[in-house]
């Protein structure tokens, strides 16, 4: 099959998980008439299949954002927001909107597809991460096969690394490395901090994390 039905047999396959307890499919029955044809809402802003990025943060959001979104996502979000000015400064991006410019093609997804209730802060479980780690999230990165994966935080690295059977380390030590760690057949996986607002007053300002995403785009530059 061609990449793009295997994400379709993917999305569908998504739209019919019910294995996470506390957690709300974007497909059930009061949902669906929001829910796309995307793995997630978060792909709606960035879905290339033939991506050289894929972008992986923990979880996208709850029911009541859903809902008032109309199933979209907001880019004024001040992680949305933050990372696309993170992109541009690093030089991967220019443009804003739905259909932005960018220098390298981008998939954004999430290590948790569901929805979960209590507003965007509310607390994630790891068994979450566990189910759709290794039936979503480690299928996207086999379809799409992009040159990198950067996972967003400590959640979304060791849910990529778990993924793939890979024994995890710390968040502080993925993020000084420059060479990535092999994850499949030549994708490369490295890690920034999570770009919400607190996270980057408390443990990492702007400009180091635009330092840090400019270590990903040397790599891509030069392919190793």
């Amino acid at each position: 099959m061609s990449k793009r039905k295997h994400y379709a047999s993917l999305v569908q396959s998504r739209k019919t998980c019910t294995l996470c307890e506390g957690l709300t499919n974007p497909s059930c029955s009061k949902l669906r008439h929001l829910d796309s044809t995307e793995i997630g809402p978060w792909s709606l802003l960035f879905g290339e299949l033939d991506a050289d990025i894929m972008i992986v943060g923990q979880d996208w959001g709850d029911v009541s954002y859903f809902t008032k979104h109309q199933g979209r996502d907001d880019l004024n979000t001040p992680t949305n927001r933050n990372l696309l000015r993170i992109l541009a400064k690093s030089g991967l991006h220019r443009g804003s909107g739905y259909e932005p410019e960018s220098q390298v093609k981008m998939f954004w997804t999430n290590a948790i597809l569901c929805l979960k209730n209590g507003g965007l802060q509310a607390k994630v479980e790891q068994d979450w991460f566990d189910n759709c780690g290794p039936r979503f999230l480690r299928r996207q990165i086999e379809i799409i096969r992009p040159r990198v994966v950067v996972a967003l935080g400590s959640r979304a690295l060791h849910a990529c690394l778990d993924a793939f059977s890979i024994e995890r380390v710390p968040l502080s030590q993925a993020v000084d490395d420059r060479k990535g760690i092999d994850v499949f057949l030549g994708v490369r996986l490295f890690a920034v901090y999570h770009c919400g607002a607190r996270t980057m007053a408390i443990n990492r300002s702007f400009d180091l994390q635009v330092r840090d995403w400019k270590r990903i785009v040397s790599f891509l530059r030069s392919g190793r």
